[in-house]
């Protein structure tokens, strides 16, 4: 009974100072939902899209840590000619459990994008992003207690009897930009962001208050090949207040019945941490994505497997108005 409760006790420190430095989302298939990164990304998709996605990790300890998100994101003026989609409107929200939710953090992101072409066909935009983030964070003193605390000669469970601080609603501020190209065969996204950190010092997390800035930028690439095959390739790059990494791999895009849809086989890496397979699906009007860490730190040298699953679903909610290529990035 000690040994689970300090295991337990252990894990939840470790995600105190994990969820309470981050402003982002921690996952596996960013290149799906780029909007929760960067807000130069909102609304410019073929359709009005609906996007969400669901990762649980250190499977078979409690429920030790998952999050969840979900955005909503349009353009403004789409069937206008002359304007043809200059302004992006998006809502992210994102919510964070620890320890079937002792220690619970959600977040809701407004982002507003503003998107200039460069030719008369409207296949090269750049866009500009800012976004505004509101974010809570509580903890339920009433679920720490274990069973074997041992007090004045007898065993008791009233409390943890730990002193936690509890959070204050923080705000943050984050802008970005993105290049875009699109045609028949091809899609290119190139784009970077800057989250502002509006941080508090907090009793469980020593903060550096020099760190008060966040970075990322990504490279999404799709090109069809010979028999409507295609070839996908992500990578990006982030700079967080917790951790510095890199992400790349690519998938291979079967195609399906129709309606371009594809199943994609791919495989992507995360720096010095995981090696992550990948199965996507294009499929009318949704794109499915699932994907499994595989974990190369020293967690996997310990008794302590994690086991990481996340899961993507996005819909549109308009029809396809563009003979572009169809990407799983769109």
């Amino acid at each position: 009974m000690r040994i689970k409760s300090i295991l337990l006790s252990l894990i939840f420190i470790l995600s105190i100072l994990i969820v309470g430095q981050t402003q982002t989302p921690y996952n596996s298939q960013g290149f799906m939902s780029p909007q929760y990164f960067n807000p130069a990304s909102v609304g410019f998709g073929m359709n009005n899209r609906f996007q969400s996605f669901f990762r649980t990790q250190f499977i078979g300890v409690g429920q030790p840590f998952y999050t969840a998100g979900a955005g909503l994101d349009f353009g403004f003026l789409k069937t206008d000619d002359e304007s043809s989609n200059m302004l992006g409107y998006g809502v992210q929200i994102i919510s964070d459990r620890v320890l079937n939710g002792i220690l619970q953090t959600n977040a809701i992101t407004n982002s507003l994008s503003y998107r200039v072409f460069f030719n008369e066909k409207k296949s090269t935009y750049f866009s500009l992003g800012i976004g505004f983030s509101v974010l809570t964070r509580t903890i339920d003193a009433s679920q720490l207690t274990f069973g074997d605390q041992y007090y004045s000669g007898r065993l008791f469970n009233p409390s943890s009897l730990e002193a936690i601080k509890q959070f204050p609603t923080r705000y943050t501020t984050n802008t970005g930009f993105m290049f875009g190209y699109q045609s028949e065969l091809c899609y290119l996204q190139l784009g970077g962001s800057a989250y502002y950190i509006n941080r508090t010092t907090n009793a469980l997390i020593q903060n550096d208050p020099n760190q008060t800035y966040q970075y990322s930028s990504l490279l999404n690439f799709e090109y069809q090949l010979e028999n409507q095959n295609t070839l996908l390739f992500h990578a990006d790059y982030q700079n967080r207040l917790e951790k510095e990494f890199a992400y790349v791999g690519a998938a291979i895009g079967l195609p399906m019945n129709k309606d371009d849809n594809r199943l994609y086989i791919g495989c992507f890496y995360r720096d010095k941490d995981a090696i992550v397979p990948y199965l996507g699906l294009i499929y009318n009007k949704y794109k499915m994505g699932i994907s499994y860490d595989i974990y190369n730190n020293k967690f996997t040298a310990s008794n302590l497997r994690p086991q990481t699953i996340e899961f993507q679903l996005t819909t549109t909610l308009s029809h396809r108005v563009s003979n572009n290529l169809r990407s799983l990035f769109d």
